[in-house]
């Protein structure tokens, strides 16, 4: 009874003592202060009696000692356990930064007609004249970057071709990343605005302006155009498939060469296929020219829009845009499966047919429109029929056929059509195979008159098996609706951006058929649903609130109801369910534009990527085929058995080789969920070049040896820059000046003006409370002192003789 008493007691105490020490420091973040007390004092009773049983084997002194010992690490395990941390509140005033950022591209390099240095030098001539940087100096501290494809902090470690091209964004974006808001005082920006890299410089801009950080441009250069000729810009596809035809737009400028004839070129390498003779009619002309290109042949074409030179021109460096293509006869094999030729069925014959070359097509009608007594000759679906012959009457012969296929779309077909034991190949080709299943619902029979349990097990949502038709069915008219998942869902991306697609897909035409589920099985996603005028009501009372809540709560239910299109993972492959069979009305007014990126995001999300290199069962492939020293390389593979499955978990790398000597090596991981893809980054390479790629690891060898092929590779090409853009417009571009001034609050001076730059700059910050944490338990000194004392007091327990 004493022991519970003294137990208690002691608790009380070390409570108490915990709460006392709590008043300065902070302890016990995830423990009630109780906890440790009464642990703190039963450990303390265990060590009592333990000394009790001990202490007529030991002298006195040499009990205490251990006792005390002891009594330490028990104190200093408590005190690790409570995890005191001193919080201290202090004052901070932070000092403000401002960063000069010199452009120091191609463009500003140029001495202006009737100037005697190069912009950049003017610029920072006039900067040291008026003392600007020392003024600065007395308030901010300042410090100096130079800018063009890249940011360097020292110029002279710039790499080849950095001055190839201005990335302002990049630029104002590092400033952004190499100080803290609350330091960040503004930028000087010496620049002539031409800004020729893909992120949008008024982005960055903005976010200055919400910090208070304004970026004073100091524009530099000429607003009149040089005499001069130039590619502006070349618009052609980095790959195309044999047979299609290369389509190619270059944008052409002349200025100050009117009256003049330039000859424009094609080149592939050192063969010239096309030239034409462009009359110059102003001082200023603008001009697209096309060229169509028909390859002969499969690889890597090499090709060059060039304009000869012209008299007195001022820069020769941007007569010329180097490009290449890949040519490859890789096509994703598509299995059309109809039972009617209704419009759905037309648009995507026609569609994966004559107008998307990537695709090689098998389709099937059951009931085709014929003319009476004709009789059709009986041809099987098969992906290895030559490119072109694609209508076949009779569904593939055996699984091996089956399995050739990269996407299967059935259609409207009638439950006799396709039967039990073909139904179980298709859910294999799915399972097994990784292929992509697409299923469009129809009035007659698709999918609620199918009986098949593989069949049913396929589709991603619930319906009632019925053998009535739906010709009747009617429903209020409505549109095409992004769901949360499908916001984000690389099928439904019909733009850049959210918004954008959210507001392509409200603008189709309405529909007024739509085949009903009552819900989605586990793990399907609904990406796209029918928004009817109802679902638009404006919430304005407490009632509709509450509507609002509930419906939100139920959201999954409701999208079910309403869906349009369903897809879910399926083993290894994946199951797209489209109930509604109007995708065509896409085209409406817009050509086929929308309609084709949709199920080609589709089959890409399903079957995955072409890959330009490699056979049936090893592919490789990159995501350009041209880049920039600063341009990460992503390496792209795909392995699979003969029989067509995803091969997983392999250990595959890539080499990086140039003139055949091995300049970097990486790993390559499995990705998840898909068709045996593999994928790896290579974070840069040097000098420009041309690389080649190749595939090394278990499995590779094997399965190039199966595909006829020694090794697996492929051709990339590192340039400075892709084409002139940097020497293409070199006048003054003073709207985008102005543009980032007004967007952060800074202003544009011109080099009479540079003396008022550091009135522009607020140099005194608001003093910041911080807080303060310095933690007291696990530093060295706590650790040492424990491990000190468990020595000592194991040391003096074996020289006394206790175990």
């Amino acid at each position: 009874m004493k022991r519970f008493v003294r137990c208690g007691v002691l608790s009380l105490f070390f409570w108490g003592l915990l709460v006392l020490l709590s008043q300065w420091i902070r302890i016990c973040p995830t423990w009630p202060l109780w906890l440790p007390a009464a642990a703190s004092s039963v450990v303390i009773e265990l060590l009592v009696l333990l000394y009790r049983y001990e202490r007529g084997a030991v002298t006195p002194l040499r009990g205490r000692l251990i006792v005390g010992l002891r009594i330490l690490v028990a104190v200093l395990l408590l005190w690790i356990l409570i995890e005191p941390t001193w919080v201290k509140k202090t004052t901070r005033l932070p000092q403000r930064q401002v960063v000069v950022v010199l452009d120091d591209s191609a463009s500003m390099q140029l001495k202006d007609d009737h100037t005697t240095a190069s912009r950049i030098a003017l610029a920072e001539k006039a900067l040291a004249e008026e003392n600007v940087v020392k003024e600065l100096e007395k308030t901010f501290k300042v410090r100096t970057i130079h800018a063009a494809r890249s940011v360097q902090e020292v110029k002279e470690t710039c790499p080849s071709g950095w001055a190839d091209s201005t990335d302002l964004a990049r630029a104002l974006n590092y400033v952004l990343e190499q100080i803290p808001p609350d330091e960040m005082g503004g930028v000087i920006l010496a620049t002539d605005g031409r800004h020729n890299r893909p992120e949008r410089v008024e982005d960055v801009a903005r976010r200055f302006g919400m910090m208070d950080a304004p970026v004073a441009v100091l524009a530099v250069g000429s607003g009149e155009d040089p005499r001069d000729a130039s590619v502006v810009s070349v618009v052609a596809p980095e790959a195309i498939h044999l047979g299609d035809r290369l389509r190619i737009t270059a944008s052409l400028k002349f200025d100050g060469l009117r009256g003049q004839k330039a000859k424009v070129v094609l080149r592939q390498g050192d063969t010239i296929l096309e030239e034409r003779v462009l009359e110059i009619p102003q001082d200023h002309h603008r001009e697209d020219i096309r060229f169509i290109h028909l390859p002969k042949e499969g690889g890597m074409g090499g090709y060059k829009v060039e304009i000869r030179p012209l008299p007195d021109e001022r820069f020769s460096e941007n007569n010329e845009w180097a490009f290449e293509t890949s040519i490859t006869d890789a096509r994703t094999n598509v299995l059309l499966i109809d039972s009617y030729p209704r419009w759905e069925f037309r648009y995507l014959r026609n569609l994966f047919y004559g107008r998307d070359k990537s695709v090689h097509l098998q389709s099937i009608l059951f009931h085709p429109d014929r003319i009476e007594e004709q009789q059709n000759q009986d041809i099987p679906a098969s992906a290895s029929r030559p490119y072109g012959e694609s209508q076949a009457t009779q569904l593939p012969a055996t699984e091996e056929e089956w399995r050739k296929f990269d996407v299967i779309i059935i259609g409207d077909v009638e439950r006799e059509s396709i039967g039990d034991e073909t139904w179980k190949i298709i859910s294999r080709c799915v399972n097994e195979r990784a292929a992509l299943l697409v299923l469009v619902a129809g009035q007659r029979a698709m999918p609620h008159a199918l009986r098949s349990s593989e069949a049913r097990a396929l589709i991603p949502a619930e319906m009632e098996s019925s053998p009535q038709e739906y010709y009747r069915s009617k429903s209020e008219t409505f549109r095409w609706n992004l769901t949360d998942e499908g916001q984000a869902h690389p099928v439904t991306q019909q733009a850049s951006g959210f918004s954008s697609s959210e507001a392509i897909w409200s603008s189709f035409p309405t529909l007024s058929w739509r085949y009903p589920i009552s819900k989605v099985k586990e793990g399907a996603e609904v990406l796209l649903t029918a928004a009817t005028t109802s679902d638009q009501s404006i919430t304005t009372s407490e009632q509709d609130y509450t509507l609002a809540l509930e419906r939100l709560s139920k959201k999954r239910e409701l999208e079910a109801k309403s869906a349009l299109l369903v897809t879910r993972q399926t083993g290894k492959g994946k199951v797209a369910l489209l109930l509604t069979d109007r995708t065509w009305r896409m085209r409406e007014g817009v050509g086929d534009t929308f309609h084709h990126r949709f199920w080609g995001n589709l089959m890409r999300w399903g079957a995955g990527p072409s890959l330009r290199a490699g056979g049936k069962q090893i592919r490789l492939g990159t995501d350009q085929l041209t880049y920039t020293p600063d341009e990460k390389i992503t390496v792209i593979a795909r392995l699979r058995t003969a029989m067509m499955s995803p091969i997983a978990g392999g250990k595959i790398q890539a080499e990086l080789l140039k003139d055949g000597k091995v300049v970097s090596i990486i790993d390559l991981k499995d990705t998840q969920n898909s068709q045996g893809l593999y994928e790896g980054i290579i974070s840069s390479a040097n000098p420009s070049g041309d690389y080649q790629v190749r595939l090394k690891g278990t499995g590779v060898d094997t399965a190039a040896a199966a595909d006829g092929l020694k090794e697996v590779s492929t051709r990339i090409q590192l340039v400075n820059s892709r084409g002139s853009k940097e020497l293409a417009e070199t006048t003054l571009n003073l709207p985008l000046c102005e543009t980032i001034a007004n967007l952060s609050g800074g202003k544009v001076v011109t080099l009479k003006d540079v003396a008022t730059l550091p009135g522009l700059f607020l140099g005194k910050p608001l003093p910041r409370e911080e807080i303060r944490e310095t933690s007291l338990w696990d530093n060295g000194w706590v650790l040492s002192l424990l491990a000190l004392a468990l020595a000592s007091e194991w040391i003096l327990r074996r020289a006394s003789g206790l175990p």
